[in-house]
């Protein structure tokens, strides 16, 4: 929308956020009441209770925010966590204030109602603010002044993405950026301040070395004074290239290397939580049949236990034993020989139960045991870590996650047998980028893509 009208947007979508609530309100009613509540001065009180309730709590997780890089995933993600406290609040308050018996069916379908509706609304909100922008509108001028690694990749993958709302008004630095960005170089860093006397510019994105930092301190003191945000993307790519974080301790900065979204209690309570319920799920309504199929079969087909147990790396570097259906016939070199493509060692059922994954099966029970997660690095043999530990960059980074029984390595097709040295590279490069970047709605995601994948693709390392 044109600039000045943004502020209109949390008005526009609190009322949005109101009429999804009483829609599923009204559904509510009419499923379980055909329409005429039993008392309906308790129920309309519940309702207008339910909104100046969503409201705080909406107003509070910053949920009207419309951030400038929209991510579809964070969007939803920061909606189910809003419903989830409007839930608890609401059912507490409803608890301690009355004493009238509302309906639980009509309490649990108007929450669920609503959350599916609000999922959609915003769903559709993102999509449509995003072909918005494409068609130029709703966008910030940026000017930027030093050139490196870090900003040409951030002009990459941000800035020319006609979707995020950013027109580039010029580039600025000692340093002249390739060819193909030549259009937007304006003259060295002190011609900045002439151009933004003459130009106007929301933004301003600082990537200048430690030896200007006079410079930078003059840039961001004129932009204090000509209402321009400021940007920075540190210059230290030379030695360091890596998401990190910072935090203050008593005002002093101090860089942490990596963010772990799973260092958070509540975000490892949260992710626990739905380990425990997705795994006592599968093995009620999946493992409670097929164990027992599987288990005659491999005991009929070949002689040797129905599971097979290895001790395994796990969380912080600390070994486990893992659960697996036997897909081998008994042989000594099964804790350090990996299985290869027409592997002699793999019986016939086991061809079949490696190649759908099936053999992984019994490792819900090391979820529930709490040494695995349903999703995560995969765990590795003792010997192979100690060879990767000394062969593969950051390797044991992985270690910081409790394994898991599905991972974004896997889905991403690092899985099976390592041919190259650049497959456990992989593998340990896309185990470490969850690590960074966790969060549920990846969890499901993962969980989501595996399936389809053992369902309908042929993955050729598989065996």
């Amino acid at each position: 929308m044109p600039k000045g009208k943004e502020k209109y947007l949390p008005i526009l979508a609190i009322s949005i956020d109101i009429l999804l609530l009483f829609n599923a309100f009204l559904t509510a009613n009419y499923l379980v009441f055909q329409g005429k509540f039993p008392n309906p001065l308790f129920y309309y009180q519940l309702f207008f209770g339910w909104v100046f309730v969503w409201i705080i709590v909406a107003l509070n997780l910053k949920l009207y925010d419309l951030p400038r890089i929209l991510y579809l995933d964070k969007i939803i993600l920061r909606n189910i966590y809003a419903v989830t406290i409007f839930v608890l609040v609401s059912s507490t308050i409803v608890f301690f204030i009355t004493n009238y018996k509302f309906s639980r069916l009509f309490f649990g379908l108007s929450i669920t109602f609503f959350s599916i509706m609000l999922i959609i609304w915003n769903f559709m909100l993102v999509l449509l603010f995003k072909a918005y922008r494409k068609r130029g509108n709703n966008f910030r001028t940026i000017a930027i002044v030093g050139f490196n690694d870090q900003v040409e990749k951030y002009i990459n993958e941000v800035l020319i993405i006609p979707e995020n709302g950013y027109v580039i008004s010029g580039v600025f630095g000692t340093n002249k950026p390739p060819e193909k960005w030549s259009e937007f170089y304006k003259g060295t860093d002190e011609e900045l301040l002439l151009f933004l006397e003459n130009t106007k510019v929301d933004e301003l994105l600082i990537s200048l070395p430690s030896d200007k930092s006079d410079l930078m301190n003059d840039y961001m003191s004129y932009a204090d004074n000509h209402l321009i945000r400021v940007t920075i993307i540190p210059n230290f790519s030379s030695y360091l290239y890596q998401k990190f974080g910072i935090d203050y301790v008593r005002n002093i900065p101090i860089l942490q290397l990596r963010e772990e979204p799973l260092e958070s209690i509540s975000r490892r309570i949260m992710k626990r939580v739905f380990d425990i319920v997705f795994a006592t799920l599968v093995i009620l309504f999946i493992a409670s049949w097929l164990f027992p199929i599987l288990a005659i079969i491999i005991k009929l087909t070949s002689k040797g236990p129905v599971f097979f147990s290895q001790m395994r790396s796990g969380k912080d570097g600390n070994s486990f034993k893992c659960l697996k259906f036997r897909s081998m016939t008994v042989n000594s070199n099964a804790d350090s020989l990996q299985a290869t493509k027409n592997d002699a060692r793999v019986t016939t059922i086991g061809k079949f139960i490696r190649k759908t994954s099936l053999d992984e099966f019994p490792q819900f029970f090391n979820v529930l045991f709490n040494n695995m997660s349903v999703v995560g690095p995969r765990p590795h043999m003792l010997k192979h870590t100690e060879d990767y530990q000394k062969s593969v960059n950051k390797y044991m980074v992985r270690h910081y996650s409790k394994p898991g029984i599905t991972g974004l390595a896997q889905v991403n097709g690092y899985r099976g047998e390592i041919k190259e040295q650049k497959d456990i590279e992989n593998r340990a490069a896309s185990d470490i980028w969850y690590i960074e970047n966790w969060n549920i709605l990846l969890d499901i995601k993962i969980i989501l893509r595996t399936v389809l994948q053992v369902v309908f693709k042929k993955e050729e390392n598989a065996f």
